[in-house]
């Protein structure tokens, strides 16, 4: 297939390389630089992506990469989102009129953000929303990307719902760990598992990461006895969302098992321990990290917009939101998305479902 992978950072590289690696033609497009500049520039030049994987680096090159969104888009089957999600509402306005004849368009990990790409001239696309990337992966310089490991398994919600068994079938000729669906992007969005742990871990950790200056690993050091409690708060009133909108009620340990492990009779916790151990990133090396700055304004808040909507009270999550804006001296609420930045402000709530499955 021809794939339009949009974004250029740790994602965008690592899925781009396996994907022409697996044979497809890819496409690289990044509208806005920003803070990956020297990193596009780097693989514009070398004409692909260096990857570093199981201690060896090789090189795959990419049909092309550019910043001009319609010569990416134009003659695509699939485009894969994998900007961070602050990015998602202004992204749309490029790509709605571009995207009508692509055949599948994935968000991820999304917050619900699929939602905004979906308007007039795109009735054929098949939106599809991720919860957790395939493959996780660091930039280690400009042009090369680490792979630190791929999940065993990954779960998509689509809209139209009824289009989900054809959705599917495309991105699993992308990533063969594209096997499994959600109900509706609603639970995808709660099962973004950096909705819990990058925003317990770095908000209750924000002394450590500074004093630390660099030396901190975040999975191995914060989640303590006391901070677990915390997570499992927070994991609570998620599922009490969940359970609102017509989905299992599912913790956050049950589904990191669910990707990361293959033996899922493994005990969850053990899974998590084993990530920490041995397969965790090193970071952040500071406060004013993407675990805040995106994970509480585009998940915290989406998470206590959801519950205000269903009625379920959510005090840990929205502690978390005024005590992070406190540390970095800035209003998420002012910047978040919420049901009311998607449109959705003024949905009953038992039509709520309904809407984002059509």
């Amino acid at each position: 297939m021809k794939v339009t992978v949009v974004g250029t950072g740790n994602a965008g590289c690592a899925h781009s390389f396996k994907i022409a690696r697996a044979g497809h033609e890819v496409r690289m497009l990044e509208p806005f630089p920003g803070i990956y500049r020297e990193n596009f520039k780097a693989i514009h030049e070398n004409g692909g992506i260096w990857a570093e994987e199981a201690g060896e680096r090789t090189f795959q090159e990419i049909s092309f990469i550019t910043s001009d969104p319609a010569q990416a888009i134009e003659g695509c089957d699939a485009v894969m989102v994998v900007t961070q999600s602050l990015q998602h509402e202004r992204l749309s306005s490029i790509l709605k009129p571009l995207i009508g004849e692509v055949k599948l368009l994935i968000v991820s990990p999304g917050y619900m953000g699929s939602l905004f790409f979906k308007g007039p001239g795109t009735g054929n696309v098949i939106f599809a929303e991720g919860e957790s990337m395939p493959y996780d992966a660091r930039l280690k310089e400009n042009g090369v990307v680490q792979i630190l490991f791929k999940n065993s398994r990954n779960a998509l919600s689509f809209h139209p719902v009824e289009r989900q068994d054809e959705g599917l079938e495309i991105a699993g000729k992308l990533v063969d760990t594209y096997r499994f669906k959600r109900r509706h992007v609603i639970e995808s969005a709660m099962h973004n598992p950096n909705l819990i742990v990058h925003t317990i871990g770095a908000i209750m950790s924000a002394a450590r990461i500074e004093y630390s200056k660099g030396e901190f690993w975040m999975y191995r050091e914060a989640f303590t006895p006391s901070i677990w409690n915390l997570v499992e708060r927070l994991d609570g009133e998620k599922m009490d969302i969940l359970e609102k909108a017509g989905c299992r009620r599912t913790s956050y340990l049950e589904t990191c098992r669910f990707r990361t492990e293959e033996n899922l009779e493994k005990d969850p916790m053990e899974v998590f321990r084993s990530y920490a151990d041995k397969g965790s990133p090193k970071g952040p090396g500071e406060v004013n990290h993407r675990y805040i700055y995106e994970d509480v304004p585009m998940g915290l808040c989406l998470m206590g917009s959801l519950g205000r909507k269903f009625g379920v009270k959510t005090p840990v999550c929205d502690s978390l939101v005024e005590i992070a804006s406190a540390l970095l001296k800035k209003d998420f609420r002012k910047e978040s998305r919420t049901l009311e930045t998607l449109g959705m402000g003024g949905v009953p709530a038992p039509d709520m479902v309904s809407l984002v499955e059509s």
